[in-house]
């Protein structure tokens, strides 16, 4: 029987229904399991339907990963609510970062595969260019945090280096710590020693303290400050990590 096409629904709903459905899709049988005459068996709409909205499979994935750096945006946006001193701001967004990660893994998986496999390459103008809008507003706050510490006196830059270039190096520690450690290790390797929150907290403190911004990591009492952010600021993502904790354990 061919799929039912309802052409008066809205454009954003059809849309969502295949971004849904290419979600739940890639979370339960891997990215590689995703493609266009699957999705379309599992759909209401037609192959030309998904086609309108998307050129490609590569499109869908893109568009998947647009919607997690509003996400993240949004933690972001959150983390610099947090009642604490600027550096503690700081460090509550990649704790954020870390926790949106175990609360919604695929996702974090689809923003690895954007990041390494080149699929921006077959995806549509449309969607790259809500990409680069959408990572402008996700690090525009961010480099805005750092400069005010910068100007506050509250820490230094490095000599040569700009703010992007900061906030990059960070960028850069979030991501491959959750890359390297996210998921499942082999038993005996290095990596099965290492815990992604502790080692994540360690690598960026160990940036901010090379920036002497104060109070300096062996002055303040980090573990308290991560414990307020994650009670006060992240506690929806702390629920969703207890409920997927759970549901593994049966």
């Amino acid at each position: 029987m061919s799929p039912k096409i309802f052409s008066t629904e809205d454009k954003g709903t059809r849309e969502q229904v295949i971004l849904n459905c290419a979600k739940d899709m890639i979370r339960n049988e891997g990215e590689a399991a995703l493609t266009i005459d699957k999705l379309v068996k599992k759909i209401p709409y037609s192959k030309g339907t998904v086609y309108n909205h998307f050129n490609s499979k590569e499109d869908i994935i893109l568009a998947l990963y647009n919607a997690h750096v509003e996400e993240i945006a949004s933690i972001f946006t959150r983390a610099l609510t947090f009642n604490g001193n600027n550096r503690e701001k700081a460090l509550a967004m990649h704790v954020g970062s870390l926790l949106n990660t175990k609360a919604y893994p695929q996702d974090f998986m689809t923003c690895v595969t954007v990041k390494t496999a080149g699929c921006t390459a077959k995806a549509s103008e449309l969607r790259r260019q809500q990409q680069q809008q959408l990572e402008t507003a996700l690090l525009s706050p961010v480099f805005a945090h750092y400069q005010t510490s910068v100007d506050a006196g509250e820490c230094e830059l490095p000599e040569g280096m700009r703010i992007e270039q900061l906030v990059f190096a960070c960028w850069s520690v979030d991501f491959g710590t959750q890359a390297l450690l996210m998921g499942d290790n082999d038993i005996g390797s290095i990596r099965s020693q290492l815990d992604a929150e502790r080692e994540l907290i360690n690598s960026i403190n160990l940036i901010h303290d090379g920036m002497n911004w104060q109070p300096l990591a062996k002055h303040f009492d980090w573990k308290a400050s991560v414990k307020r952010i994650k009670d006060e600021i992240f506690a929806p993502e702390m629920a969703e990590i207890a409920r997927l904790a759970v549901l593994k354990a049966l």
